[in-house]
């Protein structure tokens, strides 16, 4: 998801008062009971904010431009045995990230915390008690009030089923430590062809395990080999429509459209090649829309800009096409004019 090139740790600045959809199991309800409006129908938008990036993203400055009403902050990472850290690095609870996440939630944005991603250890992997790791996950997510866990799993991560079965075992139910509902998203690695044989086994794992998850979802994107141009839209609609037969075969409540996510990573992908263009992410948010997915997201909102000049590698805080800021958060249903709440919102936590 961009994370080999972007993911050096430290902090995210994101002060004052903004205003910010998420996901549900039987696709009515968002993450915080709010859904943000596609052009073709209603469905729930959360692009991925890199709180890991060394060069801190203005979010005060530009989400209500942005107008997303979810984030997902990411990732949370081990920093040494049963310990969450962002990007395995920066405290959990370091008021950088802390403080203005709690004014972002005050002004209406529901929060989503991503644990795993490609870099680092995903706290299954190095915390081998059950408990602990339960009592980890449930101390980040009841920190930032988040509404939403994602579970974002890739490379070797997919090949470990004794720290897969810890983590099914330890987010089965997240609601008996907080007190509260939190959906679940699993995020795999995807190809025009669907998910992979190790992603299927990681979802039945974490299932057998007892965890509840809310939506299956897909990363179109980083396929390795360059894609025509044009291609990169259809080939995530193709992952979409793959991952959708394929979770249906398992009968295990995965057969209707909203238990299925979509993330792309906006403009210049990673792997050579491989380029997203503005055109493409419209098609496929109106797939989503249309079939009414229950997740959409991008990779990143910092990435959601120009950059100067033309590039061929993927940077942290552009998307390496010439199109406007927030132009894919747009095409995803986005909007700063609906419902933004004061920007000096007060935090009520």
């Amino acid at each position: 998801m961009g994370r080999r090139l972007i993911c050096s740790a430290v902090l995210l600045v994101i002060a004052g008062g903004l205003s910010g959809c998420g996901l549900g199991g039987g696709g009515s309800a968002g993450i915080g009971g709010s859904r943000v409006r596609a052009p073709g129908g209603d469905f729930a938008f959360s692009p991925y904010v890199d709180v890991t990036l060394t060069t801190p993203f203005d979010l005060e400055g530009v989400a209500p431009d942005a107008g997303a009403r979810s984030l997902t902050l990411a990732f949370v990472t081990s920093g040494g045995g049963c310990e969450p850290k962002w990007g395995g690095d920066l405290a959990i609870g370091d008021p950088a990230v802390l403080v203005p996440a709690r004014r972002v939630r005050a002004a209406g944005v529901a929060l989503r915390v991503s644990f795993g991603g490609a870099a680092g250890s995903e706290l299954a992997e190095t915390c081998s008690s059950t408990s602990a790791l339960e009592t980890a996950y449930a101390s980040v997510l009841n920190r930032y009030q988040a509404s939403g866990a994602d579970f974002d799993l890739e490379g070797q991560t997919l090949a470990d089923h004794a720290a897969m079965a810890r983590r099914g075992a330890a987010i089965a139910a997240p609601e008996r430590r907080l007190g509260r509902p939190v959906s679940v998203s699993l995020t795999l690695p995807a190809t025009p062809d669907g998910l992979s044989e190790d992603g299927l086994d990681a979802l039945r794992t974490i299932r057998a395990a007892g965890a509840r998850v809310n939506v299956v979802n897909l990363l179109a994107m980083d396929y390795g080999t360059p894609q025509a141009p044009g291609r990169m839209g259809r080939d995530a609609v193709l992952a979409a429509e793959a991952g959708h037969r394929q979770l249906a075969r398992l009968r295990s409540g995965f057969a209707g459209w909203n238990s299925l996510g979509l993330t792309v990573m906006a403009g210049v992908n990673d792997s050579d090649g491989e380029v997203l263009t503005l055109t493409e992410a419209e098609r496929v948010a109106q797939f989503a829309s249309g079939h009414g997915l229950g997740l959409s997201s991008i990779w990143s909102l910092a990435r959601d800009n120009p950059c100067e000049g033309s590039l061929t590698v993927a940077q942290p805080t552009c998307s390496g096409v010439h199109e406007p800021p927030y132009a894919f958060s747009r095409a995803f249903g986005a909007n700063s004019a609906v419902g933004l709440l004061p920007r000096r919102a007060v935090d009520t936590s």
